[in-house]
């Protein structure tokens, strides 16, 4: 094989360097393997990222930030002194074992040398494992290790077998065939195998509570070849001094199915494994890419308690959680309603993330303390999550930093208040918002919303379950809101339409059924139920400020031949226009500001809704039921599906 110079290079330097530090005193080599390890965390900062990420996955839930990165410090500062003592390893000798190496466990090693079928060690990227093989060489040990070949500086693969070398430990490849890992045992000898291979082709298992792939080599041999196993680690306890673990046999359990039966033993071993990892974080080897292969996706939602903006989010998660089916990922969600200690943390949480520096903000959260209630930053600062969605313009600040914290993916629906939407991942804004024209910005003619065919017969079944009963081919679903900042639904505004809608129904021996909405006045409640309460043809009348019903929105949209729906809610609207239903807008369209004006002529010209002043609902009722003109249904979910897929 031909290397290139930068090999050469890397592999003779490293060759000088081992022969500098076996010459310097013990402890000052630590000492600069400490410093060495500083440094490393300082400026490998692609390294230190995914480290600090894997931390969060296993440990968020018991460190908050700031210890979890002194525990990723320490953790730099411990595989400094690991490259000292890896240079140093042909100084190794049984007075060195003698006086920094106490051994817990070594009876397991010698009654496993009885074995006739050797000894399988599982071992683990913890502490200082190149000192293990040493150890066993230098005690009389028969030990070979099954690793994995170092493809991008093979030169760098042939330092460290030289070194593994040193003292007899022989190396088996990954990538050769199995049967000389089995020649080995079969001379009873130990075969070194690490469970915490990250890897493509291993079984999914539960670690420090995700999903991960974690390899089933050894506990495949074992269960087939009868091959006991010993869990061995080894630990730092202060400087040089070390303490070598060989736990008793693994209590390997056999109930004759193979598959389930590697499943349940990995299983186990991986507990074991993350038990003596849980006790010394700080000496495990976190910037290997354990969880890169993982089927789990923990999504973190947050919103502000408005109901639009959580049945947007909801909606997402619908789109997400079918995506997912058909990959096969688990999906895991918590929800989180995001509250700030006052109006003026909410101003200053955002200024705070205008300024942000990714670099300085993962393991800090110190803005998020000052400025977000108690439990909510308990949380926040607590959950691990791959992909964080918000809504509305107050959750956006916190999106991008608790994002950023845990190196996850961002969704922001709706326009991010003044924050740029080039901090987040993906931004879901509708037309009527004037987005930018940018990759990671995708255009919706409506707000999002749950409504589909599915949805629709679940909440039409749910309404019906609750005696709901209609009977006539021809049904009329009436959705009234309430006062915003620039609209009100008048008394006198219903009065101009309550008198059409009845005639209707009378002329085509049709039903109703309405709901009110939790802005609607007391006083449009009050004409409702006076109007309707006694009246045959309404079905249900839901006046959301006393008796709310879950179902009503969907129920009353999938029973419903047509909708009319008041003119202030976008989200109404929006949930009305992709039922599939005929859907009016009543009520005035002027002085209704500029982005609902624009929003309504949006689908008035696509043909999903038809827009009528008080007086004309009763001609377009007719227009539509004599025309019955194609329906235009409002369909905003391809363009998401495929980007929210490529963010799984």
């Amino acid at each position: 094989m031909r290397y290139s110079l930068s090999e050469y290079i890397l592999y003779f330097n490293l060759k000088l360097i081992a022969i500098i530090f076996q010459a310097l005193p013990l402890e000052l080599a630590l000492f600069i393997g400490r410093i060495l390890g500083i440094f490393i965390y300082s400026f490998n900062f692609k390294r230190k990222r995914i480290a600090y990420r894997n931390l969060r996955i296993a440990l968020a839930g018991e460190y908050p930030p700031p210890q979890l990165k002194a525990i990723l410090k320490k953790n730099y500062e411990n595989f400094g002194m690991n490259i000292a003592e890896t240079l140093r390893l042909s100084k190794v000798n049984q007075a060195y074992i003698n006086r920094y190496i106490k051994i817990r466990g070594k009876e397991n090693l010698d009654n496993a040398l009885k074995n006739q079928n050797g000894t399988i060690i599982l071992g683990s990227h913890f502490g200082s494992w190149e000192i293990c093989f040493a150890v066993a060489g230098i005690l009389g040990y028969p030990f070979c290790i099954f690793a994995e070949e170092q493809i991008k500086n093979p030169l760098l693969d042939r330092f460290l077998q030289q070194v593994r070398q040193k003292h007899g430990t022989s190396v088996l490849k990954v990538d050769e065939q199995l049967r000389q890992v089995i020649r080995a045992l079969q001379e009873k000898k130990f075969v070194g195998i690490v469970i915490d291979h990250g890897i493509r082709r291993g079984m999914l298992v539960n670690f420090f509570g995700r999903k991960a792939q974690a390899s089933a080599t050894a506990i495949r041999i074992s269960l087939k070849f009868d091959v006991p196993i010993l869990i061995g680690y080894i630990r730092r306890v202060k400087g040089a001094e070390h303490e070598l673990v060989i736990l008793p046999p693994f209590a390997m359990r056999q109930t004759g199915n193979f598959k389930e039966d590697i499943i349940t033993n990995l299983e186990t071993a991986n507990r074991i494994v993350e038990d003596y990892i849980a006790k010394q974080p700080e000496q495990y080897l976190w910037s290997y890419k354990r969880f890169k292969y993982s089927s789990q996706r923990n999504i973190l939602l947050l919103h502000d308690g408005k109901a639009g903006h959580l049945r947007q989010i909801q909606a997402i998660l619908g789109i997400i959680s079918e995506e997912a089916k058909k990959r096969q990922l688990e999906i895991k969600t918590k929800e989180v309603k995001v509250e700030f200690k006052s109006k003026r943390s909410s101003i200053l949480q955002t200024l705070s993330v205008m300024l942000a520096d990714r670099s300085r903000c993962p393991g800090c959260l110190r803005c998020f303390k000052q400025f977000l209630k108690p439990p909510v930053f308990e949380e926040l600062q607590s959950y691990f999550a791959d992909i964080v969605i918000s809504c509305g313009s107050s959750a956006a600040a916190v999106n991008f930093v608790i994002a950023n914290e845990n190196q996850a993916k961002s969704v922001i629906l709706m326009r991010p208040g003044s924050l740029s939407t080039k901090k987040f991942n993906l931004v879901i804004m509708p037309r009527h918002d004037n987005p930018p024209k940018r990759d990671n910005i995708i255009q919706t003619s409506g707000a999002l919303n749950l409504i589909n065919e599915r949805y629709l017969e679940t909440q039409e079944s749910r309404l019906k379950s609750q005696g709901v009963n209609v009977d006539r081919k021809m049904v009329l679903g009436l959705f009234l809101g309430g006062d915003t900042k620039r609209f009100r639904l008048k008394v006198d505004l219903l009065k101009v339409i309550i008198p059409q809608i009845k005639v209707f129904l009378e002329k085509h021996d049709a039903q109703i059924l309405i709901t009110t909405s939790r802005r609607t006045s007391s006083q449009i409640e009050r004409l409702v139920k006076q109007e309707f309460s006694n009246y045959r043809r309404c079905k249900l009348l839901v006046i959301a400020n006393e008796k709310n019903i879950p179902e009503a929105v969907g129920g009353i949209l999938g029973l419903s031949k047509i909708v009319i729906v008041s003119p202030e809610s976008i989200s109404m609207i929006s949930e009305a226009a992709s039922s599939g239903k005929y859907v009016i807008i009543f009520g005035p369209q002027t002085n209704i500001g500029r982005r609902l004006h624009r929003f309504l002529q949006h689908l008035v010209q696509e043909k999903y809704v038809y827009l009528t002043d008080n007086s004309s609902i009763s001609k377009v009722l007719e227009e539509i039921v004599t025309l019955r003109p194609e329906i235009v249904k409002l369909q905003d979910g391809l363009r998401i599906k495929e980007a929210l897929s490529k963010l799984l």
